[in-house]
């Protein structure tokens, strides 16, 4: 009985089972390329929820709103729907960048209040 619903559920995982076309995965290529690149800039608009990736040095402007992505540069643009999954992945790429950054930032910020905490534990041991 547990061998039958066992091969049912795998069944049933292969049909829910969603991989990227081979489209959506250049997308999502592209977004982890531009984001390796420490020249892309990150802005997001909080009330409609539309992120802008910049990258001026190679001139790659990306624009990621409501289950679309649209790319530009001097060239050319492109823009295209996107599988609300494919969307739902580039999301969180683009999210943990900017997670990455927020963190470097902060540190950057609170690096001189550790420095003076110290001060005040050296001055407090003599």
């Amino acid at each position: 009985m547990i061998t039958k619903f066992s091969s049912m559920f795998k069944r049933l995982r292969s049909i829910w089972a969603w991989n990227p076309t081979e489209q959506e995965q250049q997308f999502i290529d592209i977004i982890k390329e531009l984001l390796a690149d420490s020249k892309t800039s990150i802005k997001m608009t909080p009330e409609s929820h539309k992120y802008y990736l910049t990258n001026t040095t190679k001139h790659y402007y990306v624009m990621v709103k409501e289950q679309g992505i649209q790319i530009t540069n001097g060239k050319f643009s492109f823009a295209k729907m996107l599988h609300l999954k494919a969307y739902s992945m580039i999301i969180d790429i683009i999210h943990t960048a900017m997670e990455i950054d927020r963190q470097k930032f902060e540190d950057a910020i609170f690096q001189n209040e550790s420095k003076i905490l110290e001060s005040v534990i050296i001055n407090l041991k003599k």
